[in-house]
């Protein structure tokens, strides 16, 4: 009797003790519905981009091509393969290799601005002590809130006058207005992260400014250029709107744009678009599992040190 009491006891202590983790299942929970939110469309446009014409408009619509093709990316790549698909808004396909390299000259030009640009104002802002270097590190971050529109007219009449509309340069300049805050910010948050003894140490060595900055703090710096330089060539690979304003032509068009001009008034080609999508996807996916390490690096020494 005794013992089947202190049994009872015990299993009843075990399950007040016991605690269901609703914390962990909602984080988890979230977690799921997080990834399910950014894997599935991206899904749905990998398996687009390698159905047929009629498959992909097919009624009901399925997610899964019953005959995998790769024709929309060699039609893409080749439009002399396009056939019959000009008529149906694959026309656009016919700009496509010239608009990928204006999207790499772009992205490559305004990544090494940033890596210019971002280290020797953000080395000013960690080193030289001058008055007003906070408020002035303040208005920089600032204008990374200023939407895009508000600026877009000032640009578009800046640019008309000094003839810079529908040139890759035009661009390049658009970019580096919302690219390089951010780049002066990690990297001056990365210098001052960087013991002086450093620095101490090269000109004990006589070794003069621009060596000492190219030797010395550029080499321990390179997270951070990295990190910079993938933000600035991401955000100006995959931008839109000032693709779409500023150019007009096939000589400055960028990627955005072309696939963009897969809907047209007519018709609608959603195979040849999402194979456009993939093709855009894999230039920046490839440097980011490349310089992964580099990145997190550079962003967290930064944002923790700085």
């Amino acid at each position: 009797m005794a013992a089947a009491t202190f049994a009872r006891k015990s299993s009843l202590q075990a399950a007040l003790r016991y605690r269901v983790p609703w914390r962990s299942i909602m984080v988890h929970g979230a977690s799921v519905l997080i990834i399910l939110w950014i894997v599935l469309p991206f899904s749905w446009v990998v398996l687009t981009s390698l159905m047929t014409e009629a498959e992909s408009l097919s009624v009901p619509p399925h997610w899964i091509p019953d005959y995998i093709t790769f024709d929309n990316y060699l039609a893409f790549l080749n439009p002399d393969m396009l056939g019959t698909q000009r008529l149906v808004g694959g026309g656009a396909a016919l700009g496509a290799g010239r608009a990928m390299l204006n999207s790499a000259i772009v992205g490559l030009s305004v990544a090494v601005l940033n890596m210019i640009i971002g280290s020797l104002v953000g080395y000013a802002f960690a080193r030289l002590n001058f008055r007003g270097s906070s408020t002035l590190m303040l208005i920089y971050l600032a204008t990374r809130m200023v939407p895009a529109l508000a600026i877009m007219v000032s640009l578009y009449l800046i640019f008309q006058t000094l003839g810079l509309l529908d040139t890759l340069l035009g661009l390049i300049l658009a970019y580096l207005t919302f690219t390089i805050p951010y780049s002066v910010w990690i990297m001056a948050s990365f210098f001052r992260a960087i013991p002086r003894d450093l620095e101490d140490a090269a000109r004990v060595d006589r070794c003069n400014w621009i060596n000492m900055v190219m030797r010395v703090l550029l080499p321990v710096a390179t997270p951070g250029l990295i990190a910079c330089a993938m933000f600035a060539f991401m955000s100006s690979w995959g931008e839109f709107l000032y693709a779409l304003l500023f150019t007009s032509t096939l000589n400055s068009k960028t990627m955005p744009i072309i696939i963009a001009g897969f809907v047209t008034d007519v018709n609608t080609s959603p195979v040849l678009m999402n194979a456009g999508g993939v093709l855009a996807v894999l230039p920046p996916l490839v440097l980011a599992l490349i310089f992964q390490r580099l990145i997190v690096s550079g962003i967290t020494a930064g944002a923790v040190k700085g």
